[in-house]
This record gives C-alpha cells, structure tokens and sequence, in this order.
C-alpha cells in the first residue's frame, strides 16, 4: 500500500518540490515520464499562470518506506490537467493514482499519458477514460553543433552577458501574442519568477541593437535529457530565422554541458522544420461522465 500526501498550500519552491525535482530528475529523463521533465515542473512554478488555488490537490505517493514512487501533478491553467509519474509500474500504486484524480475532480478528468506508459494507458482505460487526442514529445540529438545564420543586424547574447529584465519580459510576453506591455507583478510572482535566474535555465537571446528580438529558453542541470521551454519571436520579426538560431545556441549550450538530446512536448511545425523528430506520444483520457 502506498501512501498520499498533498503539496503544502501556497508554497511553490518548498521541501517537496525539490524531492519531486530530483525524482523527476532520476525517472523522467526518458521513458514514461518524459513528457514531464524535471524543467517543466520548474517553469511551472515560475510563472504567474500557475493556479495557486490547486497547489495543494497535486499529491505525492509514498511507498512503505517513505520513498517517493510516485506524483499527481497538474500544469499552469491551459486546459492541461492531471498527469501520474511513476517510478515503478505498480498496479497497486497506478490504481490509487488514479482513483485519487477521479475523487479529486468535480467533473470530467482529464489525464496526460505517454502511450509507451502502457500499464497506465491500460488502467485509465478500465477505469472508464476516454482516449481524445495526442500530442507528440519532440526530440533531437546532439551529436555535434548545430547552427543558423542570422539576419544582418541581429546577434545572439553571450553565455556571460548581463541580461536586461525587462526586455526579458517584454519578449516573452510580447512573443506569446500579448498586445501591450506586462503589468506589474505581485510581491509573490516576482518572487517566484526570480527562480528563473538558476544556472540550470540556459537563456539565449536574439539581438537588434538594444532590444530582445526571440528568446528560447532550456532547462538542463545532468543527465542525458535537455527540456526546451519556451521558444518566442515577437510578432514584427517572425520569419527570419530567429527561432531556429535562438533554439540551437540554447542547446548547443546544453550539449556542452553534457545533454545528448533536447525535448520539447509539441506538435508545432516550427519543431519539425528545425530538424526535431517524435519521441514519444503523450494522449489526453478523458472520464466519462
């Protein structure tokens, strides 16, 4: 039997979140879990989206040893919701996973998992999910450097280079289609946000005079697995070859700290022109009512 514990309300960087980092760490470098990447749970808890109201419905699950084994997890507000990592196939251990997202949930239940996680698939099935659609886990190797040139006029930031944090900001707000410019954070976001200056978090920068142009950020620390998150152009500079310039030189960075891959969880044509190929597919189960 295993057993559950939720995440300590309204802390995001707490004791739990570095045992989940450094289980995510050990067992989602590849295999069923790679579509959650240890990165992915650190943008998570970065960035103002995050809905703080369910922090503490995610749950961590424990064998009789207090050994994590494994983690309910949400994602941010963008419709994803519940996805189960495990560190061993235990049927005992998927089937409370399961049963704690359907009692959790007031309404249909949607759950992310990798199709090569086919106890998983097989129990969600069983348990009367639906599977809906799929998205693909995107890798690329990293065998030598890769590179793009740039447009006249345009640079990359150097690995060294003080970056400037408001231009950080406006390019990654700019680059997801937002009109304007970022309001002010909280007290509290800020705070979070500052997470991101970790070594770990690999940022690169495409350059015209003074002003951030493209951004593309890639989580890396050990291991084989560098996770990409995010990839942004603002709108006036699309189509130059920015991102695919701004994506290499993140992993090329990454590659040269160790990483053998680079991942990104999308089906973005964008992935594929620049020489990504699928990994994995992740499909979303649905309950039915």
């Amino acid at each position: 039997m295993y057993t559950a514990e939720n995440y300590s309300d309204n802390m995001r960087f707490n004791n739990q979140y570095q045992e989940l980092h450094d289980f995510l760490q050990a067992y989602a470098d590849s295999g069923h879990n790679e579509h959650f990447h240890w990165g992915r749970l650190d943008w998570m808890m970065s960035i103002p989206y995050l809905d703080m109201g369910r922090l503490s419905k995610n749950a961590l699950f424990r064998d009789e040893n207090g050994k994590l084994a494994g983690a309910a997890l949400y994602d941010t507000d963008f419709g994803d919701r519940w996805y189960l990592l495990h560190a061993v196939s235990d049927e005992n251990l998927l089937r409370q996973m399961v049963q704690y997202v359907i009692e959790t949930e007031d309404s249909a239940a949607p759950v992310k998992a990798n199709l090569a996680d086919t106890a998983l698939c097989g129990l969600l099935e069983k348990s009367g999910f639906e599977k809906q659609h799929t998205e693909s886990v995107l890798e690329i190797e990293l065998p030598h450097t890769l590179s793009c040139p740039l447009p006249e006029g345009f640079s990359l930031s150097e690995p060294d280079a003080e970056i400037d944090t408001w231009q950080w900001q406006l390019v990654t707000y700019r680059g997801f289609n937002h009109e304007g410019t970022p309001g002010k954070l909280s007290a509290e976001d800020a705070e979070a946000e500052r997470h991101l200056e970790i070594p770990a978090y690999i940022k690169v920068f495409a350059m015209k005079g003074g002003e951030y142009t493209a951004h593309c950020g890639v989580w890396y620390r050990h291991g084989d697995t560098a996770y990409i998150e995010p990839v942004v152009t603002v709108p006036e500079h699309r189509g130059k070859g920015l991102g695919r310039a701004v994506v290499y030189e993140a992993i090329n960075r990454a590659g040269m700290r160790g990483a053998k891959r680079a991942i990104v969880l999308s089906d973005q044509e964008f992935y594929f022109h620049i020489g990504m190929t699928e990994s994995s597919q992740v499909a979303t189960w649905v309950k039915n009512s």
